[in-house]
């Protein structure tokens, strides 16, 4: 019995561990005021604007990164970098996903959606 409830604290730790060191992705819709990241989603509304600027930070990678690949609505964003924007248009949510490729051969993924209205 001992030995099942320790395999089952240390599968649990691991577990607790790993998603403590995941890769997490924040956004913003850039707007007149102050800006906040928050994770995974973002949303504003932007008076009277068909397009807004859209950015995206990967965060809570504690390992040196070799390169990041965006993918989905970023893909035109360089692989060297850490951070993202381009222009999105208003009412479509724009996904954007990264895989950071970590110096000692191990990989992480990271998404986040950002969307916006006009104020119609």
């Amino acid at each position: 019995m001992n030995k099942l409830i320790a395999t089952g604290v240390l599968v649990a730790s691991s577990f607790f561990s790993l998603q403590t060191s995941a890769a997490t992705m924040e956004c913003f819709v850039d707007t007149q005021a102050y800006d906040n990241y928050t994770a995974d989603r973002c949303d504003a509304i932007v008076w009277g604007a068909r397009t807004a600027t859209a950015v995206f930070r990967i965060t809570g990678t504690n390992k040196p990164i070799n390169k990041v690949i965006w993918g989905d609505k970023a893909t035109g964003c360089r692989q060297s970098g850490t951070s993202c924007s381009f222009t999105i248009r208003a009412f479509v949510p724009n996904k954007a996903s990264a895989t950071i490729l970590y110096q000692d051969g191990t990989y992480d993924t990271a998404s986040a959606t950002a969307s916006f209205e006009d104020g119609r």
